[in-house]
């Protein structure tokens, strides 16, 4: 797979991660970047660290429904809403779409630099190989800083998360999988919490079983 055709998928999965709200924001965003980076892992740490990837990805989108499902069999709780902006009106939910814009603008600039002036282990800078990761690490740190609520948290620890872990298979190949993965592991246990806080807070009282 050719390289301008990886950024491109990485820099739509990086504005799905950067855009992306409300109740799915983190199953879209687990498919959406573990698809992006895949390729990526793929040609940097073979088979095994593509499979790895897709798997984390594929697992918090699991791990949150079925964490939701649970929850939802059991009696609601009035603690943290993670929809719900914290010191902030519902309208503020993670800024203005604008400030959301720049946030990526911001991202595509500085990743497009790093890809192009920091080598990391065997990747040369000029190959601009390292595009796709530091995109989409970039979008979950600035999703991060510009969080309101604990969806926007969780969405962007994912990106950070998948981005980290590929990020180790660029500088060391195949060697360090285990690392990588071990980080990559965080995604489905950020998934399956916001899952089942959303899904506590989701149901009236009024539905309650007795």
């Amino acid at each position: 797979m050719n390289q301008p055709l990886l950024d491109f998928i990485a820099f739509a999965a990086g504005a799905v991660a950067v855009m992306v709200d409300r109740r799915r924001a983190v199953l879209v965003t687990c498919l959406a970047v573990a698809l992006a980076l895949s390729p990526a892992a793929a040609i940097y740490g073979g088979g095994w660290a593509a499979v790895v990837v897709l798997g984390a990805g594929a697992a918090g989108a699991v791990a949150g429904p079925l964490a939701g499902s649970i929850a939802g069999r059991m009696v609601p709780s009035p603690g943290l809403d993670p929809l719900r902006p914290v010191g902030a009106q519902q309208e503020g939910l993670f800024g203005p779409r604008s400030a959301r814009v720049a946030a990526g603008v911001i991202a595509l600039i500085a990743a497009s630099w790093v890809s192009f002036n920091v080598p990391v282990g065997s990747v040369a800078a000029v190959q601009g190989a390292l595009f796709p990761v530091a995109f989409i690490f970039t979008c979950g740190v600035l999703r991060i800083f510009l969080a309101r609520t604990v969806t926007d948290l969780s969405v962007g620890v994912v990106a950070i998360a998948l981005a980290v872990g590929v990020g180790w298979l660029l500088r060391g190949g195949s060697g360090p999988l285990p690392d990588a993965a071990g980080v990559i592991a965080v995604v489905p246990v950020v998934a399956a919490v916001e899952g089942w806080l959303a899904s506590r807070r989701r149901r009236p009282l009024s539905e309650a079983r007795p």
